[in-house]
């Protein structure tokens, strides 16, 4: 190690204290050190004469995993010795005054298992060590220091599958039930060294790139894992079981692909891109080369090649590990029972944010969790709900396609054909149960939530998705069958009806119609229009139709109707019919709009003073100038005022509603069951609210009190005058 020449300051009375090495080498061991009676040495000076330097010479105690990132100094100079990892340790001395540990400063260490030793855990450790000396080996010292935001994964993950077990232990098989109860068995270090990949992307990865512990630690973990125990299965699969050149190859990093290349005889390789080398290699596999020309089987030259590249990888990459597919699958079950949603795809990132609330980075609000135990029915619904959720999850990447990239709609087209068949089995086992509760009235089930969590739920979405590939495909009749089916069943996202009505309604009046309406054409466009009238009636008598939608409904029966020349006693009179909303006020501002060739996006405007603006921020300028006070906040405002005046009844604890102290929302919030479930409580608040005026001490209490916590729809960046204003100005419209 190198000599130091800023050691730190220790400012003690005894002649013995512990040191921490400052190593300036992130991978070496540091040592704890005991100072012994200082020293001094004389050295020749280049000038003349001779240099005395006072040092304090140091005997190793024992060893921590990582260096100290930041320490102060004095003027003396303290000279320390790193030993090699493979000595062993030194018995530490039988006794240490107290007075000296308490001079030991925070130690914030980055160790390889995990992270962390507060100065009060090291007091604790080598008080014990001298009292009763005890060899320790660096997977148990690693356990013993862990950051915060490192011991939490696996804090969580312990608790997810001891909730789970605990209440949900029946939608699991026997030999999940081993496969779980093995891995609570293991030890400290293999626990957490697969939580963290479990949380990673499903690749293969590399155990020299993995910084969770000490390589040798992470090595004897990693065989461990892949071990497989008995009537359980492994939670990982060694290199041994690569057999895709595809995997393969993109391991490397692109100097080992350059270096590969030039090896395998593809030109240019320098210049290229990752991507392309990645293709080249693997095309170098399946070329046959001067020998192998004359092998009779040319298929299992090729195959031998291939198994030949893969083993040059693996010489190049060392040991692999990936997940195991059903063990994983079995773990994000246990995560998707135990957050009630799909961690494991997309942007979902509910474990992220357990973490991050469980090191108080995130908030979220304090309430009571009361656990259901019955929201999945069974094992198999469980195992079924997954599989299309991600079927679903696959269909909605795809929608994110443009239109004109046809193969990507044609895909997702697919695989709706592939659960057609389950789709059109579910509705006629629905068409033979007994008829449902109306959803749309206070004798409706109250369980209506639950339905999101059964395989129905996810199939219908997996349909509704398939509609919206047809429209993108033009195929406008199968498109109309899609929804036609959707409609036919009231089991199954009713929110979304009124939307299917309009989208039907505007199949049969422009897609579906004759283009050129002659003789006998006319009459099949006729045909269509009264269609599209019909499916508008029976849109008006649908009750789970919004009001939303039952306005455009109605717009659209008023302009079918013109059409067909119907008179005023032959038009629909219905009485959900809304045409037109109350007349409000208008106020038009003139501006000078900003024309640009090279800008794209929203438009700009000459706002105050010759600066760009948006319109929105134009028309603030405009009512400013007024006298007014305005905010642009789209639907902020509306949606905080509610969740702050229903605080307490969002986080109502009722059964099966706040199953995790982790949820921004209760499971029923975006279903028909929410206002039902509470209408007694909800009905109160509103009349208190409107006689009352309890805004005025609601608002500014649960804004003091929950500020900064996750709740759906609210914005924390609204000020809470301007929350007490709106409310001000708004309470009779109540």
């Amino acid at each position: 190690m190198n000599q130091r020449k800023r050691p730190w300051d220790v400012e003690i009375d005894e002649q013995v204290a512990i040191v921490i090495s400052d190593s300036s080498d992130e991978s070496s061991v540091n040592m704890v050190e005991e100072i012994l009676p200082e020293t001094s040495t004389t050295y020749p000076h280049p000038s003349g004469g001779n240099k005395r330097v006072r040092r304090k010479q140091t005997k190793q105690i024992d060893f921590l995993s990582q260096p100290v990132k930041s320490v102060t100094a004095t003027n003396d100079m303290v000279e320390m010795y790193e030993l090699p990892r493979t000595r062993s340790q030194p018995e530490p001395p039988q006794a240490v005054s107290e007075s000296i540990i308490e001079y030991l400063p925070t130690i914030p260490t980055d160790i390889v298992e995990s992270k962390a030793a507060t100065t009060k855990e090291i007091t604790v450790a080598y008080n014990s060590t001298m009292s009763s000396p005890k060899k320790t080996n660096g997977r148990n010292r690693a356990d013993q220091a862990q950051m915060p935001e490192r011991q939490s994964y696996l804090e969580i993950f312990d608790r997810i599958l001891q909730t789970v077990m605990q209440s949900e232990k029946h939608l699991f098989s026997e030999v999940e039930q081993q496969t779980l109860e093995t891995f609570s068995k293991l030890d400290h270090h293999s626990r957490h060294l697969y939580t963290r990949i479990f949380m990673r992307k499903q690749a293969w990865l590399r155990i020299s790139g993995l910084n969770y512990g000490e390589q040798v630690v992470m090595e004897q973990s990693c065989k461990l894992l892949s071990a497989q125990a008995p009537g359980s299965q492994p939670f990982l699969i060694t290199g041994e079981k690569l057999d895709s050149c595809k995997d393969a190859v993109s391991l490397l990093l692109l100097p080992e692909l350059k270096t590969m290349a030039r090896a395998r005889g593809i030109k240019q390789a320098n210049s290229k891109t990752k991507e392309a080398l990645c293709v080249d290699i693997i095309k170098s596999t399946k070329q046959r080369t001067v020998t192998s020309f004359f092998r009779k089987n040319t298929s299992d030259s090729a195959q031998h090649r291939q198994a030949e590249l893969i083993q040059q990888i693996l010489k190049t990459t060392g040991p692999l590990v990936h997940l195991h597919p059903e063990t994983a699958d079995l773990f994000e079950r246990v995560h998707m029972i135990f957050f009630r949603s799909a961690t494991h795809l997309g942007d979902n990132n509910t474990m992220r944010d357990a973490v991050l609330a469980n090191i108080g980075q995130k908030r979220f609000p304090k309430y009571q969790v009361v656990r259901s135990s019955d929201l999945f029915a069974s094992r198999d619904d469980v195992v079924r709900y997954k599989a299309l959720v991600e079927v679903g999850y696959a269909m909605e990447v795809l929608l994110t396609y443009s239109v004109k990239e046809i193969e990507q709609h044609q895909q997702g087209w697919n695989l709706y054909l592939e659960h057609r068949q389950e789709w059109h089995g579910l509705l006629k086992s629905l068409k033979q149960q007994p008829a449902a509760k109306d959803c749309g009235t206070e004798q409706m089930s109250l369980d209506y939530w639950r339905r999101h969590f059964t395989p129905g739920w996810a199939l219908a979405r997996i349909v509704e998705r398939g509609a919206r590939f047809a429209a993108n495909l033009k195929q406008f009749a199968d498109e109309r069958d899609v929804l036609e089916s959707l409609l036919s069943q009231d089991s199954y996202c009713l929110h979304k009806r009124g939307g299917w009505y309009e989208r039907l309604v505007l199949l049969y009046t422009t897609h579906l119609k004759p283009k050129q309406l002659k003789s006998k054409a006319a009459d099949l466009g006729q045909q269509h229009l009264y269609q599209a009238r019909d499916t508008c009636i029976r849109a008006l008598n649908d009750v789970h139709v919004n009001r939303i939608s039952l306005h455009a409904i109605s717009r659209q029966l008023h302009a079918i109707e013109n059409k067909l020349d119907l008179s005023a006693d032959q038009q629909a009179n219905h009485s959900r019919l809304c045409v037109e909303w109350q007349p409000v006020q208008e106020r038009v501002f003139y501006g000078m709009r900003i024309n640009s060739t090279m800008r794209r996006g929203p438009s700009m405007w000459d706002g105050p003073d010759g600066v760009p603006c948006s319109v929105e921020q134009l028309a603030l300028w405009r009512y400013r100038d007024l006298g007014f006070t305005g905010v642009h906040s789209e639907n902020a405002m509306i949606t905080t005022l509610f969740g702050l005046l229903f605080w307490d009844i969002i986080f109502y604890p009722l059964p099966g509603m706040l199953d995790t102290e982790y949820q921004s929302q209760p499971l029923d919030m975006n279903s028909e069951s929410f206002y039902f479930s509470r209408h007694t409580i909800i009905e109160q608040r509103l009349a208190e609210i409107s006689d009352t005026n309890c805004y005025e001490q609601i608002i500014p209490e649960i804004y003091a009190r929950e500020h900064g916590s996750e709740c759906i729809g609210i914005s924390w960046d609204l000020s809470c005058e301007q929350l007490q204003t709106v409310a001000k100005v708004s309470t009779h419209k109540v």
